[in-house]
């Protein structure tokens, strides 16, 4: 049996019908205040096992914003659980099958269990509060729903074990694993000679107590005061004694100790932190868990049980934050154990964090967004829409792993998405210069792999967080230039974004016109001008290309003064004269750069970072300037590590010539400049905007 679907509409911030889908493992994810809890309450509201977290009060019905008690006078909720039964569940179907259950059309037994509640204003300080639990039994007929009220004996058949996001959880997790152990062992059949013996060693254990003088010395006292108050010859004598003389009510007093391997000292689990001690109390509870499954197990045996226990048919462990209360260190064993409780048939767990380090453990199957509408006030929550698994393994791959390593974007409220490391590191040194810094303005950077582009703008619209996009142009490299702009357009048709002003010579996009666009050549400065004027098109939609190749040699057109000077001795590239010998770069710059062996070696890193081009002429849309600077791109980029070249020229401090925010700003290109302007402009924090 498993819950596989749970419809809330009207209780707190559930405004309007909502359906929440459940999977073994279920995560609730999302701001904080945003209904995460909320969802959690409604399942305790209906299979809690303590009386009163099932009532329902007034503040459980939704209030739109604005609109009061008053103006309202009825309020009204509704809350539906759906159940699936297994074939080889034969212990649910004998228990429920018979009176409640309902098939569907793939013949599927469903549980459909229904919570119901009206308030009314009736002038009194809580109002007039009506709740009933039901089982539909037949809803073929929207129009007349068959119901049959739910007993509480049949609903405890699903046990609910909440625990609150609560500093101190040992009032929660304590008292449930501890009654859940106190219930097994009260269920032991103990072997009739045993169970006389130990009652027997009780009461000798109680009268040798009892026989000692000073206890019999209080015992005479009491006795004697009480008659002064009270005459009547059945309680006439009151004395101090062990109240467990037998093992049902040994068994509530049973406590869990812990003996140290080295000194043999006894611990109690009140002297652990506590995070441990979180995590043993919940242990406890996926013993209880483990036993229950064996019991099940052992039903076919003939011979007697060892636990004469009848297990529920479904437990729901639902733990809310766990990172509020235990130890970060401790939160990958806590998901890993989770996940094994999750895979016992008798069991699902539910899971509400915000905690990236939780997060980033869950696979994003699992995870289901809660979102608030803050002019509504009423919250919603959704699956993840993934690549397909089947036809699309490697995008599906990519973007499940994307958010599993960069599991702050779900928390974000605008992501940067960029081509690899090097943008990972230079952006948001870029926004932190401008005063725009990722964690204190929620900015998230995720580098994506470029043909995976679509797939993370269709996850992030399906989240509803703001994104801007920064590609490598690639300009002369093979599938660069219009290239990336014939793919960045056919990504942005797939997610619905249209573009105001297409290509020159295409009006639609379509494969065709896509594909020819893609052949367009860039053979001349001209051709380069045309293309960089058809970028702030894309700009208008968010998406900013590092011009004319990637963010690397962008950078280096506007520091090539902060990066060779990171240069020492005998470093750098070289040029290999006519004679044979061989000269540093450096030494050619900037006196002989018009020397024949000079634009030789020009020509030679041109094609060497073009990769080939696209065919023998490569390089010929890039000035001369542009082409010395590939000398000193293919060695920094091509030729050491990005990241360490990049982290030395902007955090760097060597000789006193760190990039200052005043330095980085001054020479600051002028495509991120704008892309930060963007950053700022959606997130309305008061810097200027790239239009």
């Amino acid at each position: 049996m498993k819950l596989v679907k749970m419809e809330i509409d009207g209780f707190r911030s559930y405004g309007e019908k909502t359906t929440l889908k459940f999977g073994k493992l279920t995560t609730l994810i999302g701001d904080n205040g945003v209904g995460k809890t909320t969802a959690l309450l409604v399942l305790n509201k209906m299979f809690g096992a303590n009386a009163s977290d099932r009532i329902i009060r007034e503040s459980d019905f939704y209030s739109p914003i604005g609109e009061n008690s008053v103006t309202t006078g009825e309020k009204k909720m509704l809350c539906d659980t759906y159940f699936q039964l297994d074939d080889s569940d034969d212990r649910a179907q004998a228990q429920l099958l018979s009176h409640v259950c309902i098939a569907n059309p793939q013949g599927v037994l469903i549980l459909h269990v229904q919570l119901s509640a009206s308030w009314m204003d009736d002038g009194s300080t809580e109002g007039a509060i009506e709740s009933k639990i039901h089982f539909i039994i037949d809803d073929s007929d929207p129009d007349n729903i068959k119901q049959q009220e739910a007993p509480r004996r049949e609903l405890n058949l699903i046990r609910m074990i909440y625990v609150p996001a609560v500093r101190n959880p040992e009032k929660q997790l304590g008292s449930t694993s501890t009654s859940l152990l106190a219930r097994l062992v009260r269920s032991v059949n103990w072997n009739a000679e045993t169970k006389e013996d130990i009652e027997e060693q009780l009461s000798k254990l109680n009268q040798t107590v009892l026989e000692e003088n000073g206890l019999r010395r209080i015992n005479e006292t009491l006795s004697a005061d009480w008659r002064k108050y009270y005459q009547d010859e059945r309680f006439a004598n009151v004395a101090l004694t062990i109240d467990s003389t037998n093992l049902n009510s040994l068994a509530n007093r049973i406590q869990s100790t812990f003996t140290s391997q080295a000194t043999g000292h006894k611990f109690r689990p009140e002297e652990m932190g506590d995070g441990t001690r979180s995590l043993f109390y919940i242990s406890n509870v996926a013993s209880v868990l483990d036993i229950e499954q064996s019991i099940l197990e052992d039903e076919n045996i003939q011979e007697k049980p060892l636990i004469d226990h009848q297990p529920p048919l479904l437990t729901l462990v639902a733990i809310e934050e766990p990172e509020n209360h235990i130890s970060p260190h401790l939160l990958g064993k806590l998901v890993g154990r989770l996940k094994d409780m999750a895979e016992l048939a008798n069991c699902q767990v539910l899971l509400t964090s915000h905690s990236p380090a939780i997060i980033s453990r869950i696979s994003p199957e699992s995870i289901r967004y809660v979102r608030l509408d803050p002019h509504e006030g009423t919250s919603t929550i959704q699956s993840l829409n993934l690549p397909d698994k089947e036809n699309t393994v490697e995008a599906y791959r990519y973007v499940k792993l994307a958010v599993q390593v960069y599991p702050e974007l779900y928390f974000a409220q605008l992501v940067v998405l960029g081509e690899g490391a090097s943008e990972e590191i230079i952006i948001p040194r870029f926004l932190e210069a401008r005063g725009e810094c990722l964690d204190e303005n929620g900015i998230a950077f995720v580098p994506l792999a470029g043909r995976f582009v679509h797939y993370l703008w269709n996850l992030l619209n399906q989240l509803g967080i703001p994104f801007i996009t920064l590609l490598d142009l690639d300009r002369e490299r093979t599938g660069g230039g219009w290239g990336r702009i014939s793919y960045i357009l056919g990504e942005l048709n797939m997610i619905d974004c249209k573009v105001e002003k297409l290509p020159f010579g295409i009006e639609e996009i379509n494969n065709d016109a896509l594909k020819e666009l893609s052949k367009r050549l860039i053979e001349n400065r001209n051709d380069a001008k045309e293309l960089d004027e058809y970028l702030e098109n894309l700009e208008k939609k968010h998406v900013y290309f590092s011009n004319p190749l990637d963010i690397d040699f962008l950078m280096l057109t506007h520091y090539s003064d902060e990066y060779k000077h990171l240069l020492k001795g005998t470093e750098g590239p070289i040029i290999k004269t006519q004679n044979g010998q061989q000269k540093r770069v450096k030494e050619y710059e900037p006196q002989n750069v018009s020397s024949k062996e000079y634009l030789n070696r020009a020509e030679e890193a041109t094609r060497s970072a073009l990769k080939g081009g696209v065919d023998v002429t490569a390089g010929e849309s890039y000035s001369s300037s542009e082409k010395a600077l590939m000398i000193w791109y293919v060695y920094f980029f091509l030729g050491r590590g990005k990241t360490t070249t990049h982290i030395q020229v902007l955090d760097g401090d060597k000789d006193g010539s760190k990039l200052t925010d005043e330095k980085l700003l001054k020479k600051i290109p002028s495509v991120i400049k704008r892309l930060c302007g963007d950053v700022a402009a959606q997130l309305n924090i008061g810097a200027e905007s790239h239009d």
